[in-house]
């Protein structure tokens, strides 16, 4: 695929690939982030809570990265942690140029939408970054954790 967007009949429109996310300690994101900040030049923020969600996070977009870690160990990032130790990756995030046709594109093709997340709806913070996501079920895909998302979606 040729680095510009291409859209085909049939063929939600993916702008390429977003980020990955990492699964660190509680204990361990603001020492993850900054490592990461001073050896690898990212620019990580420092880390915020995530509305409704057991979730700590720290996203540099340009990088491709972001950083998660479950606040007291709760919820999937949590057990992530538990079943497997440390080193986990999370999700894989893919950017897309319109949520409402990648949502129907998936529903359509009979994959089922395991969460969807709504930086709108969330603290000032997650405000900020007008993301809109489509986490799909990972057992649809090969146990991996694939994510869809939206950036700038206009607010209703």
């Amino acid at each position: 695929m040729s680095p510009e967007a291409v859209q085909e009949s049939g063929v939600v429109e993916i702008l390429g690939f977003n980020r990955v996310e990492l699964i660190v300690a509680e204990d361990e994101i603001e020492d993850a982030v900054r490592q990461f900040n001073d050896l690898l030049g990212l620019h990580l923020p420092q880390p915020h809570p995530i509305e409704g969600q057991p979730v700590l996070s720290a996203t540099d977009f340009d990088g491709h990265i972001e950083f998660v870690a479950p606040v007291d160990g709760a919820g999937g990032f949590g057990a992530a942690l538990e079943r497997h130790g440390p080193g986990q990756i999370g999700p894989l995030v893919w950017e897309v140029a319109d949520i409402d046709a990648a949502r129907a594109w998936v529903l359509e093709r009979g994959f089922r939408i395991k969460f969807e997340y709504d930086s709108s709806k969330g603290n000032a913070s997650e405000r900020s970054t007008g993301v809109y996501q489509l986490i799909l079920e990972p057992a649809e895909w090969f146990g991996f954790n694939v994510t869809l998302m939206q950036r700038g979606r206009p607010v209703s």
